[in-house]
């Protein structure tokens, strides 16, 4: 599975609804907060943002 990262000091909602209409994961990190390990969003959290999960 492809993964999208996004750094949440400068998030783009287009990227982010783009990764999860294709099923692809996102990663998300901080670029102002490299001390921050990043969030994997996997594949369940990525069905239940895109709604297939209720």
């Amino acid at each position: 599975m492809a993964t999208q990262r996004i750094d949440m000091a400068n998030p783009n909602g287009e990227t982010i609804r783009d990764a999860a209409a294709a099923g692809q994961g996102i990663e998300l990190h901080d670029s102002t907060r490299p001390d921050v390990a990043p969030i994997v969003l996997d594949d369940f959290l990525m069905a239940v943002m895109r709604g297939e999960v209720a």
